[in-house]
C-alpha cells in the first residue's frame, strides 16, 4: 500500500513540475514570486491527490472499478472544486466545495500567483490538503487490513476445506 502511495506522490509531484513549468515558458507565470509557496503547496496536494488514490484503491475489488470511480469523482470533485469555472461564478450552493482537494490546490495556488499572499496565508491551505491527506490514508490503511484480513480467513476456509478433503479421501484408499 506504502509502495502505491510513494509511486502516486512522485507521479503527482512530476505532474504538478511539468504543469507549472509548462505556465512558466507558454504563458509567462512568474513560478518564482514565491518558490518555498510553491514547494509547499505542490507537495501538499500531491500527497493529497495519492492519498485519494490510495483511498479508491482501498475500497474497490478490481482495476476497472477504480478507474469508473475515479473518472466520476474526479469530474465532480473539478467541477464543485474550481477547475472547470472559477468558483465566484458559480451559485452559492457549491459551498461544498471545500471537501474537494481541488478547491485548497486552486485556493493555494490563487494565494501565491493571484493574490500574492504571504506563506503563512499559503501554510492553512496546505495544511488543510496534508490533513486531507493524512485522513485519506488512515482510512485506507484501516480498509485495507479489513480487506487483507477477509482475504486471508476465505485463504484459510479455502485451505481447511482442501486439507479436510485430501485428509478424508486419504482413508478410501
Amino acid at each position: 500500500l506504502y509502495g502505491k502511495m510513494m509511486t502516486g506522490l512522485t507521479v503527482s509531484i512530476l505532474q504538478l513540475l511539468i504543469m507549472f513549468l509548462f505556465a512558466f515558458f507558454a504563458f509567462g507565470l512568474n513560478i518564482s514570486i514565491d518558490i518555498p509557496s510553491l514547494i509547499l503547496m505542490i507537495l501538499a496536494t500531491a500527497f493529497a491527490c495519492s492519498s485519494f488514490g490510495i483511498f479508491l484503491a482501498s475500497v474497490s475489488n478490481s482495476r476497472q472499478q477504480v478507474q469508473s470511480l475515479s473518472t466520476i469523482i474526479i469530474l465532480i470533485m473539478s467541477a464543485i472544486g474550481g477547475s472547470m469555472m472559477p468558483l465566484f461564478i458559480m451559485p452559492e450552493i457549491i459551498k461544498i466545495a471545500v471537501v474537494s482537494v481541488n478547491y485548497w490546490g486552486i485556493q493555494g495556488c490563487y494565494d501565491i500567483f493571484w493574490r500574492q499572499l504571504p506563506f503563512t496565508t499559503v501554510l492553512i491551505k496546505a495544511g488543510i490538503l496534508f490533513g486531507i491527506g493524512l485522513l485519506m490514508t488512515i482510512i485506507s490503511v484501516q480498509l485495507f487490513r479489513k480487506n487483507v484480513l477477509k482475504l486471508v480467513w476465505k485463504c484459510n476456509t479455502l485451505l481447511s476445506v482442501l486439507l479436510f478433503s485430501s485428509w478424508r479421501n486419504s482413508f478410501y484408499i
